[in-house]
This record gives structure tokens, C-alpha cells and sequence, in this order.
């Protein structure tokens, strides 16, 4: 009699390389051990099936397609092969923590009301070293209202409910890059809950040759359909696609906007959190906080590149309008003060931010 385990492990794997080896590595040596780790081998060209096949680990099952199908339908394909309740994803270039299965399925097995659960994670380079820690929001308002902005999960950090997620039609293959993104922001659009827990349970390799990175224009795209399906469905404001792909670029590279294109996008994301439908719910306070805390981003990145383009001055002026408008915040308040400093010394703080933050990394991946 065939037994069916609690937890299937999906990767997606197209020319999986060097980093496949440590990834596979990281499933099987998990504390938890009843699983199915189901690869999906998307036509690979190079010696990733090779890599597979040599664990000998009886829980591994392969599935080839017959032609390259690219990640989205190659994780729909896996959806319907899966045997277990749960999904875990795990991209072919990361590697999960030891308690990773084992917590995630804690919580999801005590909290049924949750069909994905995610944590989260360590970013690393290329030769696998640990720079910072990505901390995803854990507060269910801080989740659903991230929606209108960027993905509050991370996908190769998620357990799913893989009968919940085939009932909700799967990943949208209409999306070759931000499937997650539209995932879970369908999820919330239909009123259904998402949960990350605060433990970082997965590591992350994150560079500059990634497909993401590859097709910005693609990944611009995608994002901006699914931002303006969450303003439509969570504030009840019909915006263009146009609106959506500014509103994109205003949270991305802001520095790329006019005066009056970045004006335009802070406004209407201000009209979103006043028209969002569950203002009664979340709280005026929480909105209040959470939109001065949102706007950070934009107004300091488009400082920073003021700054550092020799226009102290728009830099300036720049920190002002936030400090005004959302109130004192510690990163503007401090673009602001090194604007009447050379040029060199706000370079001098941001390198200092970024040895901290990577010294803090190390210490916690070390604990």
C-alpha cells in the first residue's frame, strides 16, 4: 500500500548548477522527514538530473518534462503531482534551515484557517555568503495591506495548502516571473487569510543575473497587473495600468519619475489607504503609521540618488516634504542632515548602514 506523506517538497529545477547540489542537501537533511521531494526537471541542458539522481534518497521523485515550460507551469505541473496535503517550495538556488519543514507544518496543522504559511529568510551572493536578513511582516494588517505595494511573502519560503491553492485555479500562467505575487494577492482578494511566521527558516541567493533582473520590463509588468487588481478589490479605486506601473516604480527606482509623475503616484497611494475598505478594521492609527512607514522607501531612495547626482539641495527639499507630511523618521532625518555635508560623507553613512546590517546577518546565521 502506497504511503502518502503529510508534506510534498516542490522544486522547480531548469539548469539548477553549482548551487542544486546544497539545495537538495538542505531538504533531506531536514529534522522533520516524512516528505516527498518532488523536482521538476524543466528539460535541463546541463548535469542537474545527474545531481538529482545521484542522493539515492528514496523520498526524491523526478518528473521531466517534455519540453522546457518555464517556472509557472512547471510549479502548476508539480501542484497536480504532489501526494502530500502540504507544499513546500524551494527554489533549486536556495537552501532551507533544518526546522523549516517541521515549524511550517506546525503552524499550519494547529492554525487550518491559514492556507500559506511563509517566515522569513537570509538573503545571500553568488558564492553563497549571508548579507543581510529580509524580515517579512508577521501582523495580518501589515500583510493584506502590503498587497498594494509588493509581496509580503517570499516564495521559496512558503508551505501551501496544496487543495486550497488547486481550488483556487493554481499559479496564473499568464504571469512568467511574479506568479507569487499574484498568488497570494488572489488569495486575499477572496477574502481568505495568509500568515508568515517571525523565525528565518530559509536562505535566499539573490543576484544580479537572476531572470527577475533579466526581464525588468516583464517583471514590471506583471507586478503592476496584480497592484492594480489588489487597489481594485481592496480601496474600490478603478486605476489604469499605467497608474499601476507608476505606482511600481514609485516604491522600485523612483529617481526614474518626474517631479510630477512621483507626486502623482505619492497621491494616489495616499487616496488608496483612505478608501481602503477595511479602515474601520485596521484603524486609523495603524493606517496613519503604516502609510508614513511605506513612504519612506520612495522619498528616501529619491534622495539618496538626488544626493548623490550633486543636488543637495532637491535632496533636501526632498526629506522636508516627508518630514512634513508623515512626520520624523530616522533614515529622511538623516539624508537630510548629511545634505549639508560633502558629497562623500552621506556615502560614508550608507556604507557604515550596510556593514551593520551585514554584520547583523552573520551574527544571527551564526546563532
Amino acid at each position: 500500500m502506497r504511503h502518502d506523506p503529510p508534506v510534498t517538497v516542490l522544486m522547480p529545477c531548469f539548469n539548477g548548477g553549482a548551487y542544486l547540489r546544497p539545495a537538495i542537501e538542505s531538504i533531506l537533511s531536514q529534522t522533520y522527514g516524512d516528505f516527498e521531494f518532488l523536482i521538476i526537471n524543466d528539460c535541463s541542458t546541463d548535469d542537474s538530473l545527474d545531481t538529482i539522481l545521484s542522493f539515492g534518497d528514496q523520498r526524491i521523485r523526478v518528473h521531466t518534462n517534455e519540453k522546457n515550460l518555464g517556472q509557472t507551469k512547471s510549479l502548476n505541473v508539480g501542484l497536480r503531482l504532489a501526494r502530500g496535503k502540504y507544499v513546500v517550495i524551494n527554489d533549486a538556488d536556495d537552501y532551507s534551515l533544518p526546522r523549516r519543514i517541521e515549524m511550517q507544518l506546525d503552524f499550519m496543522t494547529k492554525h487550518p484557517e491559514y492556507p500559506v504559511v511563509g517566515c522569513s529568510c537570509y538573503i545571500m551572493d553568488r558564492e553563497s555568503n549571508v548579507r543581510r536578513t529580509f524580515r517579512r511582516p508577521t501582523d495580518e494588517r501589515e500583510i493584506v495591506i502590503q498587497m498594494l505595494s509588493e509581496t509580503p511573502m517570499t516564495h521559496g519560503a512558503v508551505m501551501m495548502d496544496r487543495e486550497f491553492i488547486l481550488s483556487q485555479g493554481g499559479y496564473n500562467e499568464e504571469f512568467k516571473i511574479c506568479q507569487d505575487y499574484e498568488l497570494w494577492s488572489s488569495i486575499v482578494r477572496r477574502g481568505h487569510r495568509l500568515a508568515n511566521l517571525p523565525e528565518i527558516l530559509v536562505t535566499i541567493r539573490h543576484f544580479t543575473d537572476s531572470l527577475s533582473f533579466r526581464e525588468k520590463d516583464t517583471q514590471t509588468l506583471d507586478n503592476a497587473r496584480t497592484i492594480k487588481a489588489n487597489i481594485d478589490a481592496l480601496c474600490g479605486l478603478q486605476v489604469t495600468l499605467e497608474d499601476a506601473i507608476r505606482q511600481r516604480i514609485f516604491f522600485t527606482v523612483p529617481e526614474l519619475l518626474t517631479g510630477e509623475n512621483f507626486a502623482a503616484a505619492e497621491s494616489l497611494f495616499r487616496e488608496e489607504y483612505r478608501c481602503f475598505k477595511r479602515r474601520e478594521t485596521f484603524g486609523d492609527v495603524f493606517l496613519s503609521r503604516n502609510l508614513a512607514q511605506k513612504m519612506t522607501k520612495p522619498f528616501a531612495k529619491l534622495a539618496i540618488a538626488q544626493s548623490k547626482n550633486g543636488r543637495s539641495r532637491d535632496a533636501r527639499s526632498t526629506c522636508l516634504s516627508y518630514l512634513k507630511r508623515y512626520g520624523l523618521a530616522p533614515i529622511p532625518f538623516v539624508i537630510l542632515l548629511t545634505s549639508y555635508a560633502p558629497p562623500r560623507f552621506l556615502d560614508l553613512i550608507l556604507a557604515a548602514y550596510e556593514k551593520r546590517q551585514l554584520q547583523q546577518a552573520k551574527t544571527n546565521a551564526n546563532m
